[in-house]
């Protein structure tokens, strides 16, 4: 007789570069991605009195940032004290753009003031004003502490991150730059180079369509070149994954 309380097998970890979390559900992801996030921003407003997040748009983001909104374990997030900074805008967002989720989402309902959310604007003028503006506002901390503190982004499906051109820029030292990858429109957005120097990157990936791209980072040796290049230096990057991704 079959045992009824027989567990299902673990899933295998997908050999990606950092930490990968596989959860059960897409909500227990954007559970944990939330809960990680929560404990950085307090505990970086205690350390620095300030928390610098940068956000890329899609669906998971757009739904972890409603979740802060609604779940009452989140509610004390600080708000008031959190830079909010766009990592990538322009006509190729794949999912619910940034603009959208902080205009929709953030801007009206988490109290964070008008004046620290930060948005990319196009055009040369746009890119070097807000490159300028981000390097001031980190510069007011002590050197090696001056970074992003998290970075929320997700997988697109031609495996960038966040729209952010992976393979280009990684040494370059520009902090903002303009992407048009193939097939894809233009867009401007934070370098691989830059992020790197994160505290924190998330990435998030769930559901059987991110399954055949998951299985190929993993399996490729350039994928991974690639998309290693966002490994932060001295930092965390965690893939948060649901066993639909994976199995």
């Amino acid at each position: 007789m079959p045992d009824p309380y027989e567990l299902a097998p673990e899933p295998i970890v997908p050999d990606l570069p950092g930490e990968v979390v596989i959860l059960q559900t897409e909500d227990d992801l954007i559970d944990a991605a939330a809960a990680d996030l929560f404990v950085q921003a307090t505990t970086c407003v205690r350390a620095f009195g300030d928390f610098h997040l940068a956000l890329t748009g899609g669906v998971l983001q757009e739904r972890l940032c409603m979740r802060l909104m609604v779940d009452p374990k989140f509610r004390s997030l600080p708000w008031t004290r959190v830079q909010l900074w766009v990592a990538c805008a322009g006509e190729d967002e794949c999912g619910p753009g940034v603009v959208e989720i902080v205009d929709q989402i953030l801007r009206d309902h988490s109290g964070i003031p008008r004046s620290q959310i930060h948005l990319l604007v196009g055009g040369e003028h746009g890119r070097e004003a807000y490159e300028r503006e981000l390097l001031e506002a980190l510069g007011w901390r002590e050197k090696g502490h001056d970074r992003l503190d998290f970075v929320l982004a997700g997988l697109d499906p031609d495996g960038s991150v966040g729209g952010i051109g992976l393979g280009e820029d990684v040494a370059g030292g520009r902090v903002v730059t303009r992407y048009r990858g193939a097939g894809r429109g233009e867009r401007l957005a934070m370098t691989p180079w830059f992020l790197s120097g994160a505290r924190f990157l998330a990435l998030l990936a769930s559901g059987v369509e991110s399954r055949a791209l998951i299985a190929r980072l993993a399996a490729s040796e350039e994928d991974r070149d690639s998309i290693a290049g966002l490994l932060p230096v001295a930092g965390v990057r965690r893939w948060y994954l649901d066993r639909a991704a994976v199995e």
